[in-house]
């Protein structure tokens, strides 16, 4: 598949049960480390209610993380998404959350983030 670029678009990282300022774990760290990414500047942060003011879009990974945002931030509830739902075509719209699991799990999640990128990318170049 063909690289696309967007532009004016920034992307901000946080999670539901984060522990702010923690690295990346060792197989999220791998994981992207066999991707030609550096994570190890990667902090953890817990999503709050300026990020979600600051977002556009609220994406998860899973239907479990998304229902814990609503819950704590129900005026977000039209700008939140799983990744999957948001991009459309898959039967389940959430992404094996590999924390505690394996490297293999943790690959298992890139592989079905990284087939999820690119048509988000080609939906936010068409806004």
């Amino acid at each position: 598949m063909a690289e696309r670029e967007i532009s004016d678009v920034e992307v901000r990282s946080a999670g539901v049960a984060a522990y702010d300022g923690s690295p990346a774990s060792p197989g999220a760290l791998e994981a992207l480390k066999q991707r030609q990414i550096d994570g190890d500047v990667h902090r953890a942060q817990m999503f709050t209610e300026e990020i979600g003011e600051w977002a556009d879009l609220i994406l998860t990974m899973t239907t479990s993380h998304k229902m814990t945002v609503g819950g704590r931030f129900p005026q977000f509830l039209d700008k939140l998404f799983t990744l999957k739902e948001y991009v459309g075509g898959y039967e389940n719209p959430d992404i094996a959350d590999p924390f505690g699991g394996s490297q293999d799990v943790y690959e298992q999640s890139a592989r079905e983030i990284e087939q999820a990128l690119h048509p988000l990318v080609e939906r936010l170049s068409q806004r």
